[in-house]
């Protein structure tokens, strides 16, 4: 059955968030990492806590004299990446729609939705905290496949996390890995892969 469908990732697809890491870890001042913060602002991935709350308790706990807004702030820092982008564009040239599927908390991806003109772009985006369930979770393929009308068995996923791309493929989605570093070149021999024109 040919891909009628697209859904792509944010981070480490369209855009790359690798100068993120730095910029987090200079704010928490040696007392903590990038990897010890994160898992708490996923925590806030699916819009049931505030981040921010969350956030500025791990902060008191590490004695960082920060504001959990300021780091909010610096994590929503990204780079979109063009050529990506121009890809995407000519993909749904040709008739296929694409959509982004990316977890995100409520402050970075409202900020993404506010600033970065993906509407300009994809067909429809879709942010987890708002969907109300985070990849890799199937349901979370399967509430936006419902929304959009699309067949499982007909959609592509791409993701540069192999949990997500297992959970798509779990809903019934065609999905693959894309390494985070090789930008668009990558995402286009995947498109190419399964003949999506672009």
């Amino acid at each position: 059955m040919p891909i009628t469908t697209l859904l792509l990732d944010a981070d480490g697809v369209v855009q790359s968030n690798l100068a993120l890491y730095g910029r987090i870890e200079a704010l928490l001042d040696g007392k903590a990492t990038f990897w010890d913060a994160s898992p708490v602002e996923q925590r806030g991935l699916t819009g049931e806590l505030d981040v921010a709350v969350e956030l500025q308790r791990f902060l008191d706990e590490r004695d960082i004299d920060l504001d959990s807004r300021v780091l909010l702030d610096a994590w929503c820092y990204t780079e979109p990446d063009p050529e990506a982008f121009a890809l995407v564009n000519a993909v749904r040239s040709h008739g296929t729609p694409v959509y982004l599927a990316t977890n995100q908390q409520p402050v970075r991806g409202g900020w993404m939705r506010a600033t970065l003109g993906y509407e300009r772009h994809f067909d429809d985006l879709f942010f987890s905290h708002e969907l109300g369930v985070a990849k890799p979770d199937p349901r979370f393929f399967e509430t936006i496949l419902a929304r959009v009308g699309a067949d499982p068995a007909s959609t592509l996923f791409v993701d540069d996390h192999e949990a997500n791309v297992d959970g798509a493929r779990r809903a019934g989605l065609h999905a693959e890995w894309h390494e985070r570093t090789s930008g668009a070149s990558d995402l286009a021999r995947i498109l190419d892969g399964y003949g999506v024109p672009h």
